[in-house]
């Protein structure tokens, strides 16, 4: 099956692979893009200490493959100061490899520090650095995740920032485990999705388990059905943490996207 949308995976699926090793996986598997995970241990080489030849090569032989780097995933914490100085090599990254996104998160509160104040910070850290992204041709994506798991928490944010670089990265497990409604969480940040983590998984909000399509609690086909009905055109991106999808990478890769063709054919029968 020719897949309706494009799918990519991040790199947390083959920590030990090599770069040639996930882009021949991404090929073998039928994915068209590949979200690479930096500032963690993986052996792809996609950080900030490579080189601009080893950055031009990354790039030179993503687009031989035909594949694109479709998300740098950061670990930033935008409720802390430091995040501004730390997300301008990592813009610089994204940009010389040719990767139109970087992830990031707003971070754990602060002890003393409420939700609306955490909010403001970010807001106000985001700001300072959103020229720089747009004018590198990279959009920051803010996950729904950690003191934003809910939409309405992250789409504050993103209204407050009110800029064309600023966009949601819709994990869509951890609004739902965390209490809120698939209607809340839309229309709080439908309008700002430029790429998510689409999984299903329990609706614990004390742990996190990532389970294939129709295994888990999550509304999915309903979240399926809404971002194609609303035309959205970023990446399925999945991820998940080597063997929580199969016993090994190519395995999970098969089951990620067969459970997408799955969804794709239920949406398309109106199901």
């Amino acid at each position: 099956m020719t897949m309706a949308v494009k799918i990519s995976f991040m790199t947390f699926a083959c920590p030990a692979y090599t770069f040639d090793q996930v882009v021949a996986l991404a090929q073998r598997q039928g994915y068209q893009g590949i979200e690479f995970r930096c500032d963690s241990d993986h052996r792809h080489g996609v950080m900030v200490e490579a080189s601009k030849a080893q950055r031009a090569e990354f790039r030179r032989k993503l687009e031989d493959a035909g594949l694109e780097a479709c998300c740098l995933a950061s670990s930033l914490q935008f409720v802390k100061d430091e995040a501004v100085e730390q997300a301008l090599p990592r813009i610089e990254l994204a940009a010389d490899i040719g990767c139109p996104g970087l992830r990031v998160f707003c971070g754990p509160l602060p002890q003393g520090m409420s939700i609306d104040e955490a909010i403001l910070r970010v807001a106000h850290n985001l700001r300072r650095v959103a020229e720089r992204a747009l004018r590198a041709g990279v959009r920051l994506w803010l996950e729904t995740h950690d003191s934003v798991s809910k939409g309405v928490d992250a789409g504050r944010i993103v209204r407050l920032v009110n800029h064309p670089a600023l966009g949601i990265n819709w994990d869509t497990m951890h609004p739902y485990r965390n209490g809120e409604s698939l209607r809340t969480t839309w229309e709080a940040i439908g309008p700002f999705i430029q790429h998510t983590h689409f999984h299903d998984a329990l609706a614990s909000p004390d742990r996190v388990v990532i389970k294939p399509f129709g295994e888990g609690e999550l509304p999915i086909r309903r979240m399926y059905g809404l971002l194609r009905f609303f035309g959205y055109g970023g990446y399925f991106s999945g991820e998940w943490f080597e063997t929580q999808m199969g016993p090994d990478p190519d395995a999970s890769l098969r089951t990620f996207r067969e459970g997408l063709e799955r969804l794709e054919r239920c949406w398309e029968a109106g199901a």
